[in-house]
């Protein structure tokens, strides 16, 4: 995978540890719409998960990630998958608008759900996961790369942790991405299909403003969108901007890689964030 390329970009670890036993914890892979799906399911493997299957109903999709990870096996169908009592997990990158939809059918088969950013693309579809996890109890779990999976965004939420840089009064995120049009699917310029930027984009860096300002909550106190350089392609957006006040902070949990930072101060950490262009 290019490192120049944030849509098939897919990290791997020099070193990795893993946290469970071979044969502990497996998953399947179902919905190839994006790249980020190698990234995810690298980040699974180094875990020590295993990777049982993969589906998506586009059968060259599926050889090139099987050219990838021999071993796994392609589903005829997505039930073939789903319904395999040995899976634990599904991890799926497919189309942002279908990403919510086929998360309800991976939690009413009893699995996990592991789907990357953005999650859903509607609020409607946020209280249907939110109900659904509430009635299955599995996890509805998000791959926001930008921090989970690179190391100096890591080190970052450490330092902060660690009272290296102080109270923490603001966090802004810019968030750059090439466009490469000639590369990109038809619904990445739908807005309907990839939820507007500062659902597909913008979600990074507000997830990255949440943690590092140690909240939960924000409240929107600005946020604008534009289509400044590609009237070519009215269903894009190339530009988008929004600005926050976080909420009361939650305690931070010292010693763990995935707690919070130490919070600022309730109500006190102005949090900016703005994506231009759309890329990712």
């Amino acid at each position: 995978m290019s490192s120049r390329d944030g849509a098939t970009y897919a990290p791997t670890a020099a070193t990795a540890e893993p946290v469970c036993n071979p044969g502990d914890f497996t998953f399947a892979a179902v919905g190839l719409d994006h790249g980020h799906i190698y990234g995810m399911c690298n980040g699974l493997l180094e875990a020590g998960a295993q990777l049982r299957w993969v589906y998506d109903p586009d059968p060259a999709k599926v050889d090139q990630f099987r050219a990838r990870y021999p071993d796994v096996k392609a589903a005829r169908t997505e039930g073939e998958a789903l319904d395999d009592p040995q899976v634990d997990l599904v991890a799926g990158a497919a189309i942002p608008v279908n990403r919510a939809d086929l998360g309800l059918r991976v939690l009413d088969h009893g699995k996990h759900y592991f789907t990357d950013k953005p999650p859903m693309t509607t609020l409607d579809q946020l209280d249907q996961a939110r109900a659904r996890t509430a009635a299955t109890g599995k996890k509805y779990a998000i791959y926001y790369g930008e921090r989970l999976h690179s190391e100096s965004a890591v080190y970052a939420g450490r330092l902060i942790q660690d009272g290296a840089i102080g109270r923490v009064i603001q966090v802004m995120g810019m968030g750059p991405h090439r466009m490469n049009p000639a590369t990109r699917p038809d619904w990445f310029f739908d807005r309907n299909a990839y939820g507007g930027i500062l659902c597909d984009i913008g979600s990074h860096q507000l997830e990255q403003v949440l943690f590092y300002g140690g909240s939960d909550d924000a409240t929107i106190t600005s946020a604008r969108v534009a289509n400044y350089a590609h009237r070519d392609h009215p269903g894009l957006e190339d530009f988008g901007d929004v600005s926050v006040v976080l909420a009361t902070a939650r305690p931070a949990t010292a010693g763990s890689t995935g707690s919070p930072p130490t919070p600022s101060a309730p109500g006190a950490t102005a949090a900016p964030s703005s994506s231009a262009p759309k890329g990712t």
